[in-house]
Parts: structure tokens; sequence; C-alpha cells
């Protein structure tokens, strides 16, 4: 118990330091942690889609049967997993990152919608919690530019 309120206290005195700071000491530290959350997620992101769309292009068996059922053809799999990685790439690229954010919002949104066109409501999670992290991450670069 006093290990949590000495805890406590801390959290709290640093809270009164950050508070006492003038504002644009205040916007600098905000612009910093806005960027290294932007950063985590842009490598999270990255490293999620590209090794999914690595499995795409090496044509896994159980994922060409199951985009076979969705009336999906192998090249069309292996199309994906090149669009996936391709805008994995892109998204490190600074110039092109809005047009990659775009075209990684349409590519989710799609998928989100196969899934949920055939029913697969567990499947739809994955898509929709990249699609929502991806949302986050434009709004930090947008933030932190």
């Amino acid at each position: 118990m006093l290990f949590t309120s000495l805890k406590f206290e801390f959290y709290l005195l640093e809270f009164y330091k950050i508070m006492s700071l003038d504002n644009k000491t205040k916007k600098t530290i905000e612009i910093n942690v806005m960027a290294s959350v932007r950063n985590i997620l842009l490598v999270v992101l990255c490293a999620g889609m590209m090794g999914m769309g690595m499995v795409k292009m090496v044509g896994v068996p159980e994922l060409v049967e199951r985009f076979a059922e969705w009336g999906f053809t192998r090249w069309m799999v292996f199309a994906i997993g090149v669009l996936e990685t391709g805008i994995s790439i892109m998204l490190f690229i600074k110039p092109v990152r809005k047009y990659a954010i775009l075209a990684f919002i349409v590519l989710l949104i799609s998928a989100l919608s196969t899934h949920v066109l055939f029913g697969d409501a567990i499947g739809a999670i994955g898509p929709f919690a990249v699609l929502t992290g991806t949302l986050v991450f434009w709004w930090l670069d947008s933030k932190v530019g």
C-alpha cells in the first residue's frame, strides 16, 4: 500500500512538473510523444501487413482454399499479397505516405467487406483492428508531420 501511494505521488509530482512548463515546451513534449507512438504503430502495421502479404504471395494452401471459397483465383491471392507488401513498404517513404495510407484503407475496407459479406465475423476482427490502427496512424502522422 505504501509503495502504491509513493508511486502515485511520484506520478503526481511529474504531472505537476509538466504542468508548470511553458506552453512551447509542453507542445514539444506532446509532439515527441505522438511521433514515438506513430513510429511504433508504423512498424507494427507494416510488419503485420508485410507478413500477411508474403504469406499470400507464397500461396499457403489453406489460405488459397479459403480465398477460393470466396471466389478469388490463385493469381488474385498473389496480387493482393503484392499490394499488401508494396503498400507496407510505401508507408516508410514520406513523400508517398499519404497515398499509401489511402490505398491501405481501401484494401482494408475491401478485406473487411469480404469477411462480412461471406459471414466470417471472427475473420473480420483482423482487418477491422488493422483499419483502426491505420486510421490512428494517419491522424498521428497528420499531427506530427
